[in-house]
């Protein structure tokens, strides 16, 4: 009877401490849920409240220090964003968003040697979910060195696997861009904005494409369109002043 009564004491212990963990984990999935929305839409103050709130709960999940680091990387804290990223691959050496991640910050700094260190690491792991990513990463890499054939063959490589990934179809824009290969950079970037509506920087260069072929009303309508988008944005000041010019253009003819 005695080792029955004990039985059950065990039971009832494990019974009161299972939901106190499914409880953590919900909260903190939910957290992270948050933190993704704010993320997505640069909301960062929002995020970084949720991502903590989530680390409160689960403080030896990687994902939330993975989340922590693209914040901190968004508002321009790299020695933070490079803390957060590394801590989450203490916790899993073969976590390829953070080793993703992590590269794109060396790309960010202009480090782009070790940048594509991480890029294969992360591509080496056969369970990556998302590959395209980090080819993607890889190919604007090799271009920032100069190596344009290894950096189209990387992109390709990235849309092969997800035909609609935006990103590829930019930096494979302003490879083409960078040469004046209009036609090709036009191409890429409708694509880029066609997946990617939010995409202000596809959206800008295609109105350069467009007002380098003497194409001027396409040109306008797309810059009027990040103003009228992201009118906060880096690339709708930018706009600005292209529809100043134009309109400068249009007084002086």
């Amino acid at each position: 009877m005695r080792e029955i009564g004990g039985l059950f004491l065990i039971l009832l212990v494990l019974s009161a401490c299972g939901p106190s963990v499914t409880y953590h984990k919900e909260a903190a999935s939910m957290h992270k849920e948050l933190a993704y929305v704010y993320l997505k839409d640069s909301r960062y103050p929002e995020a970084l409240r949720e991502a903590l709130l989530a680390k409160e709960e689960r403080p030896k999940d990687p994902e939330i220090y993975n989340i922590l680091g693209l914040i901190y990387m968004g508002r321009r804290e790299y020695a933070k964003a490079r803390e957060n990223f590394n801590t989450a691959l203490t916790l899993d050496p073969e976590y390829s968003e953070a080793l993703n991640n992590l590269g794109a910050l060396y790309l960010l700094e202009g480090d782009y040697d070790t940048a594509i260190e991480y890029f294969e690491k992360a591509l080496a792991n056969p369970l990556y979910l998302n590959p395209f990513m980090a080819l993607t990463n890889l190919g604007w890499a090799w271009h920032k060195k100069g190596k344009d054939a290894k950096a189209l063959e990387s992109l390709e490589k990235a849309l092969k696997l997800n035909p609609r990934y935006a990103k590829a179809y930019y930096y494979a824009g302003l490879i083409a861009y960078e040469k004046g290969q209009w036609e090709e950079a036009k191409l890429n970037f409708r694509r880029a904005v066609r997946f990617d509506h939010n995409n202000m920087a596809a959206r800008y260069y295609l109105g350069e494409v467009f007002f380098r072929l003497g194409e001027v009303d396409k040109a306008r309508r797309l810059w009027q369109s990040i103003t009228q988008l992201a009118p906060e944005s880096e690339w709708a000041l930018k706009a600005e002043e292209k529809l100043l010019l134009l309109e400068n253009l249009s007084i002086d003819t």
